[in-house]
């Protein structure tokens, strides 16, 4: 992650030791590539965005509210579903 966006590498393990003290992220050896290491949000954390979502999501939750109908939210909302599916099942 850090090579693509150019972020220092030890500012990133501070920034990722921080969240995971916190129990926001867990860490883990890549087992097919034991360099990298692979970060995954926990369950508490998507929770916490559950009970508390980033100010940004509310803003864009509201202001797509205001654009479609109910019927076109309702539309909207099986559509991506149906791309979630969809590319949950494609073999990579």
């Amino acid at each position: 992650m850090n090579g693509n966006l150019k972020i220092d590498q030890a500012a990133l393990t501070r920034h990722f030791k921080i969240l995971e003290k916190e129990g926001l992220v867990e860490r883990h050896r890549n087992p097919e590539n034991q360099r990298e290491v692979l970060v995954e949000a926990t369950k508490y954390a998507k929770e916490q965005l559950v009970v508390n979502p980033p100010l940004q999501y509310i803003k864009v939750k509201e202001e797509m509210e205001s654009i479609l109908t109910e019927s076109e939210r309702t539309e909207l909302s099986r559509l991506v579903n149906k791309l979630v599916l969809g590319i949950e099942n494609i073999e990579i």
